[in-house]
């Protein structure tokens, strides 16, 4: 799950949503852990330090580029959350505007989430020593073309 987060994390643009589905130990945390030490590492920052945001609900991490210095990545896990009300008090609309976003639970999102989001669902099999992963990308976002130039 961490080297698949290493991958997709080369694919990121801003303004990207991706969201993680799968029960509790599926490897939406370390997948998205994964995807956030590498821009991390890309960017030369530490990136030793990536705690689940399960008790802050959302953490964001320094993303800069040549043209904004101060873009993010936030990591949202809204587990905790009841509704969507609550997610627009932590920032979304701010977050989807100039930022990436990495989504666990986004059920929670209702009405929400972009049709442009690319969405992730894992399936532990094999007594959870495999897993399977359901992508589906919006195409307006190019998301078929950037999965096709993985290496899966």
């Amino acid at each position: 799950m961490s080297a698949f987060g290493h991958s997709l994390a080369r694919l990121l643009k801003s303004g990207d949503v991706i969201t993680l589905e799968g029960g509790l130990g599926a490897g939406k945390s370390t997948l998205a852990r994964g995807l956030i030490s590498r821009i991390l590492e890309d960017a030369g920052l530490a990136s030793d330090d990536i705690p689940s945001p399960t008790f802050t609900l959302v953490q964001p991490y320094p993303w800069p580029d040549d043209t904004d210095a101060g873009r993010e990545i936030w990591h949202f896990d809204l587990w905790r959350l009841d509704g969507p009300d609550e997610v627009i008090e932590l920032g979304f609309d701010e977050a989807l505007s100039r930022h990436a976003m990495i989504i666990e639970w986004p059920d929670r999102l209702a009405g929400l989430l972009p049709a442009e989001a690319l969405q992730i669902e894992i399936e532990p099999i094999d007594d959870g020593a495999a897993r399977v992963l359901s992508i589906k990308g919006g195409e307006a976002a190019g998301w078929p073309e950037r999965l096709a130039s993985l290496a899966l």
